[in-house]
């Protein structure tokens, strides 16, 4: 599944509240709307992981797609 473009990816977790985990990730993200290139993305992430903000998981999101991380 490809990764979703940046600008969509934050419209999903616009009302993320910071620092929060996968599993916020995922809620903020369904809530809004998120489609299966969203979520799928989100729900690779590792478990019990925190992101301080978007860019962090921009990054974490990105890595796994780019083959950084597992």
């Amino acid at each position: 599944m490809p990764a979703p473009d940046r600008s969509s990816l934050e419209q999903h977790l616009a009302e993320t509240e910071y620092p929060c985990d996968r599993a916020e990730l995922l809620r903020c993200a369904a809530a809004a709307g998120g489609g299966d290139s969203v979520l799928g993305s989100l729900g690779g992430l590792p478990h019990g992981d925190r992101y301080d903000d978007f860019d962090s998981v921009w990054e974490a999101v990105s890595a796994k797609h780019v083959g950084g991380a597992p």
